[in-house]
Formats: structure tokens, C-alpha cells, sequence
């Protein structure tokens, strides 16, 4: 199973001189909880997630007025290609604490696989009625998702 099998192809995307409120406006009303910050020619710049607008905040910062290039993550930002296994991915994310990868294809953002979409695939693997549920990649995604929400209470 690969990432681009359960991958979400509809990124929300920002600008980095967006400010944090528009995207945290647009994280809302989406129902997402990071959003991918591209170039003007559709490079991958960073990523903004909930945390880096809760850190915002607590930090004083203002995020009427922040953008978000002053924020997101960018150093260190791992992406995973579309035909990268997706227990690869659940291991990849444990081993950093991150619970967003983009995906690439080419060098070009395609996708956003989530730990809550490896949690929704593994659930719906081992309860679909398949006649031969992938059972060892479905484990893999759930201790991932256990895992980061350990580390998740320890950091709080």
C-alpha cells in the first residue's frame, strides 16, 4: 500500500505572506489542521499546522499581523513521494513527532497524508470486511498514531 492510495489530494494551501489568522481562518473552515505554504512558482516553501499557531500565540505574537513565512516550519521539513509505503510514512512520522507529510511527485506537491488518514484507513481496513485486511501495515498505522499521541502528552 502506498501513500498515494490514501493520501488527501485537495491541499489547502498559503502564501507565506499570508498572515497566521487567514490561515488559521482557512485550517477552520476546512476542518484540517495544517496547511502546506508554497512558493510563487509552486515549490514547496514549509508547512503550517495548528502548532505553530498555538506557539504563536502563547509566545505573545500577534497573528493579525505575523506571516506566516515568520513561522512555519521549514528547516528539517520532510515530505514523502507518492509511491512511498505507508508504513514507511507511519515510521517516518513517529521518529520526527510529526503528524503531517506532504507528498511529492516529481518535486511538485500533490498530497498531504495525515496521521488521522493512516488512522481512518487502518480502522477501515480491519473492520471492512476485506478478505485479506492488510493487518501488519494496519498495526503500523495505529502505533504511530499511539505513539505520537504518547509523545504529544509528554511535550504538553
Amino acid at each position: 500500500m502506498q501513500v498515494s492510495d490514501i493520501m488527501r489530494g485537495d491541499v489547502k494551501t498559503a502564501d507565506a505572506e499570508d498572515t497566521f489568522a487567514d490561515v488559521a481562518k482557512a485550517m477552520r473552515s476546512n476542518g484540517i489542521s495544517s496547511v502546506v505554504v508554497l512558493e510563487k512558482g509552486g515549490e514547496l516553501a514549509g508547512i503550517l499546522t495548528e502548532r505553530d499557531i498555538v506557539n504563536l500565540v502563547a509566545a505573545g505574537g500577534d497573528p493579525q499581523s505575523v506571516k506566516v513565512a515568520h513561522g512555519m516550519t521549514r528547516r528539517h521539513l520532510e515530505t514523502v513521494d507518492v509511491k512511498t509505503d505507508i508504513a514507511v510514512a507511519a515510521d517516518r512520522m513517529v521518529s520526527l513527532n510529526i503528524r503531517h507529510l506532504p507528498v511529492l511527485e516529481k518535486g511538485k506537491v500533490v498530497g498531504i497524508l495525515s496521521i488521522r488518514d493512516l488512522t481512518k484507513w487502518a480502522a477501515e481496513e480491519l473492520s471492512g470486511g476485506h478478505e485479506m485486511p492488510d493487518i501488519a501495515r494496519s498495526q503500523k498505522a495505529l502505533a504511530a498514531a499511539s505513539e505520537l499521541q504518547k509523545q504529544r502528552r509528554m511535550s504538553s
